[in-house]
């Protein structure tokens, strides 16, 4: 067989990104950002989810995970394409 039958090597899938929302102890939302050191502080957490949103839609794929105060996994997904995040 020739080189045109060959498959084409398909590079690994890149590890997904995760960008936490935790809820802090007085009762605010922190958002963790990969490149980061600082999160980013929340009153409510749909603000939270906004802001953690938008930072998923500059990197793909991204895992979001928002935990409650006792560390507790409230919601985890795994957004891969720009579709997922629609009317979010």
């Amino acid at each position: 067989m020739g080189r045109g039958s060959e498959s084409p090597r398909q590079a690994a899938p890149p590890e997904p990104i995760t960008v936490q929302v935790d809820r802090t102890g007085r009762g605010a939302w922190a958002v963790a950002m990969p490149g980061q050191r600082e999160r980013v502080t929340c009153e409510t957490l749909d603000d939270a989810r906004r802001i953690a949103y938008l930072s998923a839609a500059r990197r793909r794929p991204c895992e979001l995970i928002v935990c409650d105060a006792y560390h507790r996994v409230l919601h985890r997904e795994l957004i891969e394409s720009h579709g997922d995040l629609g009317g979010r």
